[in-house]
């Protein structure tokens, strides 16, 4: 029972996650790229949607749901606690196809753009493997850090304590 509370706790973080991070990639696509506002001033059509953009709650639950299922494919890959023998490389590689397959069937089921325009594909790939570079340089740096931080805790504690 221990095992399972503590396993969805770990999940429930990684949910958070996932979910804080899909929305603020949302909204600065949503800033960023030009949609409902006839073109103009770039800086005035920005402003617009900084002002009054928003956004809908059917679309607040696709990305929960998909940022369930991401987090559920992170569980498997990378808490150790299912897959322990793949490389950490086999590993991300097949998660980031994975969730690039979970990402294109969201976008398929849920309309999020025309699927024939082969320029939205393109946006929406660039988009994914931008992110998800950057999410997993940003996960990386931090386990670095935080390894470096107990690997020094660990030396200092082995020289404070009395050898037997």
């Amino acid at each position: 029972m221990k095992k399972f509370l503590q396993m969805v706790m770990e999940l429930k973080n990684w949910i958070c996650l996932s979910f804080t991070a899909s929305l603020l990639i949302y909204i600065v696509i949503d800033i960023l790229v030009p949609g409902e506002l006839p073109p103009g001033n770039v800086v005035m059509d920005i402003a617009w949607r900084w002002s009054y953009g928003y956004i809908k709650y059917r679309l607040v639950f696709q990305l929960l749901g998909l940022c369930l299922c991401i987090s559920i494919l992170q569980y498997v890959f990378f808490s150790g606690q299912m897959l322990k023998k793949p490389s950490y490389f086999v590993r991300i590689a097949v998660f980031g196809v994975l969730c690039l397959g979970l990402c294109a069937g969201a976008t398929i089921a849920f309309g999020w753009f025309s699927l024939d325009s082969l320029e939205h594909w393109g946006k929406f790939f660039l988009i994914f493997v931008v992110c998800f570079v950057g999410i997993s340089l940003g996960f990386e740096v931090y386990y670095r850090a935080m390894g470096k931080r107990y690997n020094e805790a660990l030396g200092r504690k082995q020289k404070e304590a009395p050898r037997e």
